[in-house]
């Protein structure tokens, strides 16, 4: 059965759910990922449970492969990761992805405050940048 069939009456665009994906992968999630070294196949796998919330048979429609391929693919994951759930996996991407932000928020805030300190370095000294002053 193709996708478009299986999913016509829930009012999801399933058609560029690959390129959404792409565009809205956020860079934590994305570091998660590359941190375990997840094949393409894989990686679109886990995102289409973590974000989208697909069944097994949901994933196998929408890739086209079988729910056993499935299946074997998320043993992959798991047993890379050295876990034997779906919640455990789920849990460990969300944790990565909210110390990721919390870093991210915290360098920026670092940053901003760095820089509002080389603006009253600059200002105090007459410096026109705050890279003369660094």
């Amino acid at each position: 059965m193709k996708n478009e069939e299986s999913h016509e009456n829930d009012g999801t665009d399933y058609e560029g759910l690959k390129d959404r994906m792409n565009q809205r992968m956020d860079p934590a999630m994305q570091s998660f990922l590359n941190c375990y070294q997840f094949t393409q196949r894989e990686s679109e796998i886990l995102i289409l449970i973590a974000i989208y919330g697909f069944s097994n048979r949901e994933i196998a429609e929408h890739c086209v492969i079988s729910e056993k391929t499935v299946k074997n693919h998320l043993a992959n994951i798991m047993k890379r990761i050295g876990i034997r759930s779906t919640r455990k996996l789920l849990s460990l991407l969300f944790n990565h992805v909210l110390t990721n932000h919390e870093n991210h928020s915290t360098k920026m805030i670092s940053q901003q405050a760095f820089g509002h300190f080389c603006e009253e370095k600059c200002d105090s000294q007459g410096v026109d940048s705050p890279e003369a002053v660094i």
